[in-house]
C-alpha cells in the first residue's frame, strides 16, 4: 500500500470517528423557555404545540412562545403568564402566545385571529412589554385591565383602568384609550375612542375576573333619562 493511499484511510477513519463522536454527543433539540400556564379549562379547549397537531389542553400544563390555545362554543380557558398576568381566552376563540427573556426583562404578545378574550396585565416594567395583535390592530399595553375582541368589520378594546395604545396596522393611526373608554379599530383604516357604555363595562369585567371563587360586580346603569341605578352581580 502507498503512502498516499494509507493517508486516505487514516483521514477517513478520523473522519468517522469525529462524525460519530458529534452524533453520540449531540445535544437534543430544547422546548422553547415556558412563558405561561394553563390556569382553567372549561369544555372544549385544546392547544398547539410547535410542529405538533392540536390536542385537549389540560389544567397545569406549561405554554411555551410559538403556541397556540383554541376554545369552542361555550368554552372558555384562564391562561396566567409568568409576571401573573391574566387572560381569559372565551368561547370560539384562537390566540397565538409570544414570549421573551432578556435579562430580567420578560416581553408578551397574544395574537388574536379572532374571538374574544379578557386581560388583566400586572404592570410592565422598563424594557418590558405586552402586546395584543390582530390583522388590524395593535394594543400596547404598560399593565391594565379590560377585553379585547376580534370581529369582522372591527376590533374592539374596552380598557376598565389604565391606559392603553389602539394602532391600527392599516393607516397607522392611533387613539390612546383610557380606564372607562372604548377603542374601535376599523378595516377601512378608522380608529377612534369614546365612553365605554354600561353592558361593555359589565362584559369587560366579566371577561377580566380573576380567581375561581365566587365573586361579586358592583353596575352602575343609566336608564337614557338619567336616572341611575346600582345593581350586585354574583358569579363564580
Amino acid at each position: 500500500m502507498g503512502d498516499c493511499e494509507m493517508t486516505n484511510n487514516v483521514h477517513l477513519r478520523v473522519l468517522l470517528i469525529a462524525t460519530c463522536a458529534l452524533l453520540l454527543g449531540a445535544a437534543p433539540p430544547t422546548k422553547e423557555a415556558t412563558i405561561a400556564l394553563v390556569s382553567k379549562v372549561i369544555l372544549d379547549v385544546t392547544r398547539k404545540e410547535v410542529g405538533k397537531d392540536w390536542q385537549a389542553a389540560k389544567r397545569g400544563e406549561t405554554l411555551s412562545s410559538g403556541e397556540r390555545v383554541k376554545t369552542g362554543d361555550k368554552s372558555t380557558a384562564v391562561i396566567k403568564f409568568k409576571d401573573n398576568s391574566m387572560l381569559r381566552v372565551r368561547e370560539k376563540t384562537e390566540v397565538l402566545l409570544g414570549g421573551s427573556q432578556q435579562g430580567k426583562s420578560f416581553s408578551k404578545s397574544t395574537g388574536v385571529e379572532r374571538g374574544v378574550i379578557g386581560f388583566s396585565i400586572k404592570k410592565q416594567q422598563p424594557g418590558e412589554e405586552f402586546r395584543f395583535s390582530s390583522p388590524t390592530s395593535v394594543a400596547s399595553i404598560r399593565g391594565t385591565s379590560g377585553q379585547f375582541g376580534v370581529a369582522d368589520s372591527s376590533d374592539k378594546l374596552i380598557v376598565l383602568e389604565g391606559l392603553v395604545r389602539l394602532t391600527n396596522k392599516i393607516s397607522s393611526q392611533y387613539v390612546d384609550v383610557n380606564g372607562g373608554f372604548t377603542g374601535i379599530s376599523g378595516r377601512d383604516g378608522k380608529v377612534k375612542v369614546r365612553p365605554s357604555t354600561p353592558e361593555e363595562k359589565l362584559a369587560a369585567q366579566l371577561a377580566s375576573r380573576t380567581g375561581d371563587r365566587d365573586s361579586k360586580l358592583d353596575i352602575e346603569l343609566d336608564n337614557g333619562s338619567g336616572n341611575k341605578k346600582n345593581i350586585e352581580i354574583k358569579f363564580k
